[in-house]
């Protein structure tokens, strides 16, 4: 038999709640009317329902689209928040990570895009602090992209062989 999903019933909740708060001018968290506020939400009906019906297919679109509502709602107002695309590249390495430790796999593929996330994160602080090798790090700074792109293609091209 198949097993049905209660999360139609989470996502009309959710959503009534939003939406009757809003009507009611009630204000719970700064711009609580917005759409970092409505995909932080979706996120969190998504983890929900990932924990409470142990649906692991639930996990990875919860906790990125959690963490890109948190995101957006952080960046720019603290000053410990990361403001700046490499952002969502970490948000997305950890949701991948988590999914892989749920699931026993993918963790190949979380390791990778967190790796990259990171060094996005610290690219600035990784070329200043390399000050001998300065132009050097100038070329690699330059041609980084490029790189990936072939790693991304070689790695295609590896699969169909």
């Amino acid at each position: 038999m198949k097993k049905t999903t209660v999360f139609p019933a989470y996502f009309l909740l959710g959503i009534g709640a939003y939406f009757l708060l809003q009507k009611m001018n009630i204000q719970l968290i700064p711009e609580q009317n917005s759409w970092q506020t409505l995909l932080a939400l979706f996120g969190f009906l998504f983890l929900l329902q990932a924990f409470t019906e142990k649906d692991h297919s639930f996990l990875m679109p919860g906790f990125i689209l959690f963490g890109l509502g948190l995101h957006f709602h952080m960046a720019g107002r603290y000053d410990f928040w990361p403001d700046h695309p490499a952002a969502i590249t970490l948000i997305i390495g950890i949701s991948l990570l988590i999914h892989a430790i749920k699931t026993k796999n993918g963790y190949f593929q979380g390791v990778i895009i967190l790796l990259v996330g990171l060094f996005l994160h610290f690219f600035n602080q990784i070329f200043k602090s390399a000050g001998q090798i300065q132009k050097g790090m100038e070329t690699v700074q330059n041609f980084w992209p490029a790189v990936l792109l072939l790693a991304g293609v070689f790695l295609l091209w590896k699969r169909k062989r």
